[in-house]
């Protein structure tokens, strides 16, 4: 049997304090404040959802370091997905996902997106596949991207991108989340996607509960 031990609970309420003010200065843990600083908001029934998306967007952008965001719903009349915020997107390019919508099949098709599952949530599209369909031409950099090349594995050219789902319940698909790199040119790492997918799954409830009413 062991003996006890005297323990200095100050010492203890200290240690956790000290612990967590470290965690807080954290540049990592700068990107989750940001997230939960979002989803604080939506505890707001009457929010304006399109408001806090495009404020999402922003934040991401400016918070998470991700170069072009893209979030888009699905529309309840219609049941089609469509872009409905950007954020470092320039204004052609925003003209161009405008007029775009999607069925449920396009997010699942291998055919015309080629993607790879890095979770059940986020999507790696990378430009060498092409995966863009006709009509999206001008929703990037096509020359840019035909003559962009890597310098290493972490690098990220014009026309790569990442798709977040935005799940309801179960696998109903309420939207999506669309990045396109890192400003400092490289692919998101994953404590970055861990942030997304926390927003993504924050956005999901909201929309879902919404829904509800």
């Amino acid at each position: 049997m062991g003996s006890e031990v005297a323990v200095n609970t100050e010492i203890i309420k200290k240690r956790m304090w000290l612990a967590y003010q470290y965690a807080c200065n954290n540049p990592a843990n700068e990107r989750l404040d940001a997230v939960h600083a979002l989803a604080a908001k939506l505890a707001d029934p009457a929010i304006d959802m399109h408001g806090f998306l495009q404020e999402a967007a922003d934040t991401i952008n400016t918070r998470l370091g991700i170069k072009e965001i893209t979030i888009g719903l699905r529309s309840p009349t219609d049941g089609l997905y469509r872009y409905d915020v950007m954020s470092g997107l320039s204004d052609s390019e925003w003209e161009a996902h405008k007029h775009l919508s999607y069925n449920h099949e396009d997010f699942d098709s291998q055919g015309v997106y080629k993607s790879m599952q890095i979770s059940r949530y986020t999507r790696l599209l990378l430009a060498e596949d092409n995966p863009y369909a006709s009509g999206e031409e001008t929703t990037y950099e096509r020359e840019v991207m035909l003559q962009s090349r890597r310098k290493s594995l972490d690098d990220t050219i014009e026309g790569d991108y990442l798709d977040i789902c935005i799940f309801g319940k179960g696998d109903d698909l309420l939207g999506w989340i669309e990045i396109s790199g890192m400003k400092n040119g490289r692919f998101p790492d994953a404590e970055t996607i861990k942030c997304l997918e926390l927003l993504a799954s924050v956005i999901g409830v909201a929309l879902a509960r919404r829904s509800e009413r």
